[in-house]
């Protein structure tokens, strides 16, 4: 794979796992708090930690498979955390709304984990399916991880909300099965 293929693919792997953090920045937005950098940090910094936990453990399953099986695993492993992302975001959170309370480190190491379920699991497969760009993946992830929360703040007004925060989890879900598809090629 040339480098612009796997620079594209590191930043669909970054920008799909973190979609859910632009709703969460659109959420704080739209009740006029600004999210602090140190806030932001704290929620990328477990993003980090629970991405090296998803990358190890691709690097794990990629030493006892195949380069073949190793497509497959990683075409499975994208295209469940895809349905499952569509179905969750679509159908089951739907009816939820996000709780706005005062900015605190609870609230933050809170929402790191939450928002980071899917960081364990993207890294994972996207390690099986290029085991060659570890750290790579994990920076993406990271990166737009943050970048995703300050963009959603940033922009947290009800038009912009309510259309990308509606369709977000289809945005994300169906990047992870393109992606997915694409490891069986």
């Amino acid at each position: 794979m040339d480098w612009f293929s796997s620079f594209f693919i590191l930043n669909l792997i970054g920008i799909s796992t973190n979609i859910d953090n632009i709703g969460v920045g659109m959420a704080y937005g739209l009740k006029k708090m600004k999210i602090p950098i140190w806030f932001n940090l704290i929620i990328n910094a477990i993003g980090f930690f629970t991405t090296i936990i998803g990358v190890f453990l691709g690097y794990v399953i990629s030493q006892f498979i195949s380069q073949k099986e190793t497509g497959l695993v990683s075409f499975c492993i994208l295209f469940c955390i895809g349905v499952f992302t569509i179905y969750n975001g679509w159908f089951v959170s739907k009816k939820r709304e996000i709780k706005i309370q005062k900015l605190n480190i609870r609230q933050a190491i809170l929402l790191g984990f939450t928002l980071s379920i899917t960081n364990i699991a993207s890294g994972a497969g996207a390690t099986v399916a290029y085991n060659s760009v570890i750290w790579s993946v994990i920076f993406s992830i990271t990166v737009w991880g943050y970048i995703a929360i300050w963009f959603g703040n940033s922009v947290g007004n009800r038009v912009f909300s309510s259309i990308l925060g509606h369709y977000s989890p289809l945005i994300a879900g169906f990047i992870l099965i393109i992606i997915g598809f694409k490891q069986l090629f």
